[in-house]
């Protein structure tokens, strides 16, 4: 069985007017494994970094047209490449030159006649650094991710749907929002029929018919068991209900638990209400939208009911 277990290649922008230099650097570089991408001054510099997004910039100070320092600011400036580790490799070496760089916002500075081994040691500590620093980004956002979102669903949590959702009244109190509440029908008898395990799996797949059918700017909720809310920034009654019934009848017409050789049919009820027309906050939008949800219920279920339709 082939499997390619290679670490991936690393790229590095070696930059300098000197073409013995560059040639030197990049012997040394894809001698050790790396990838080089070559530039002769600071505009081709920036054109190579906006196009090929190194991983590491080494940089001369001392070029004609744009130096060193302008073009380390620049990186730095730009949110994009900010992260991008540079290092100066220069020959100058006075203590403004290298409070300069420092200053310009480089993390290293390596002074030309340079000894190989120092540099690779240099780049392969730098390299090290930006992969940590990119592996405690992805646990940052996994974990905020985590805080917000619930496991089995992919939806967002009800502490994401507070927090939003009156952000949300309070910007926008000019446009409709939509808050529907989707419970499955005799759900019970389903967990009774296929088990706990397969309940949860009806559940995920519902969420992935959900996910599919919701527009621009509107997203799930799990609520609690099977229960969930969808949230629909922008859409009036009307709109709310007819994207509602979207997701009633592809629910309807799903079969679940194919996986197992198994077509389980199940229905949803549906409550719809609108802000501002059927609630002025956020307690109420949702308060009314399960009102609307527990009419859906007594009235036969598998069915979308507005709030504006039963007072």
């Amino acid at each position: 069985m082939d499997t390619d277990k290679r670490k991936p290649v690393w790229s590095i922008l070696a930059v300098d007017d000197n073409p013995v230099i560059l040639t030197l650097l990049e012997n040394l570089l894809e001698h050790s494994g790396y990838r080089v991408i070559k530039a002769c001054n600071g505009e081709e510099a920036l054109e190579k970094v906006a196009t090929d997004m190194p991983d590491l910039v080494l940089l001369d100070i001392d070029m004609p047209g744009t130096s060193g320092y302008t073009i380390c600011r620049t990186l730095k400036s730009n949110p994009h490449t900010a992260d991008i580790p540079v290092l100066f490799v220069t020959a100058l070496a006075g203590k403004d030159d290298i409070i300069g760089g420092f200053n310009a916002g480089c993390q290293d500075y390596i002074l030309k006649p340079f000894i190989h081994a120092e540099l690779l040691a240099r780049v392969q500590t730098h390299l090290a650094l930006r992969k940590a620093h990119q592996d405690l980004k992805a646990s940052v956002i996994r974990f905020r991710d985590l805080s917000i979102l619930d496991d089995l669903t992919g939806f967002y949590n009800t502490r994401y749907l507070y927090q939003t959702l009156q952000e949300q009244l309070e910007k926008e109190r000019n446009l409709p929002l939509s808050v529907v509440f989707i419970d499955i029908d005799n759900f019970k008898h389903a967990v009774d029929t296929y088990g706990h395990l397969n309940g949860s799996n009806i559940i995920a797949e519902l969420a992935e018919i959900v996910i599919d059918l919701l527009p621009e700017r509107g997203y799930g909720v799990s609520y609690g068991g099977d229960e969930f809310v969808v949230v629909l920034a922008g859409h009036g009654r009307k709109e709310g209900a007819l994207v509602a019934e979207k997701i009633r009848n592809a629910i309807q017409q799903a079969g679940f638990l194919s996986f197992c050789d198994l077509s389980v049919h199940i229905t949803v009820s549906c409550g719809v209400a609108t802000f501002p027309d059927d609630a002025a906050t956020l307690t109420e939008l949702l308060g009314n939208a399960d009102q609307a949800l527990f009419e859906t219920k007594r009235r036969g279920k598998n069915k979308v009911i507005c709030f504006s339709e039963i007072r």
